[in-house]
């Protein structure tokens, strides 16, 4: 008797254990991969950028942040920022942890500058202002 209350005790954690996994399992795949948020955040930075520009002040960049294959936000100040799209091939960008910005006299112009990152030179296509106080707002009305 006491041997089938431990097998029915033991086949019971078993099954915890099993419908725990799985649910973490579940809740993995039902959660928003890298690319997803990219494209998410994407497409909030082109809902506040202006139109293209040839190019801008740079003399100094505050943060960035990867938007997807081709294409990278640049902070120059609390609230500007740029959407840089680069031309292709740049291989491996969004999964660039530095980047620089190339600039002539503090000037950063589309077609001549580009974004380095590791052995990569991805020359810059195209530039947009964006807006930075009403992509902030954006994220905090999203939560």
């Amino acid at each position: 008797m006491v041997k089938l209350a431990e097998l029915i005790q033991h086949t019971s954690l078993r099954g915890a254990v099993f419908a725990g996994s799985l649910t973490a399992l579940l809740a993995a795949c039902v959660s928003p991969g890298p690319r997803e948020r990219e494209a998410v955040r994407l497409a909030e930075f082109e809902s506040v950028a202006g139109a293209p520009v040839e190019g801008f002040q740079f003399w100094t960049m505050q943060r960035w942040e990867v938007l997807g294959p081709t294409s990278v936000g640049v902070w120059t100040r609390v609230n500007e920022a740029w959407l840089i799209t680069v031309e292709m091939p740049c291989n491996g960008l969004e999964f660039a942890s530095v980047i620089g910005v190339t600039s002539t006299l503090n000037r950063v112009s589309r077609a001549f500058d580009a974004i380095r990152f590791e052995q990569e030179r991805c020359r810059i296509k195209e530039i947009r202002p964006v807006d930075g106080k009403a992509l902030k707002q954006l994220r905090r009305e999203k939560g």
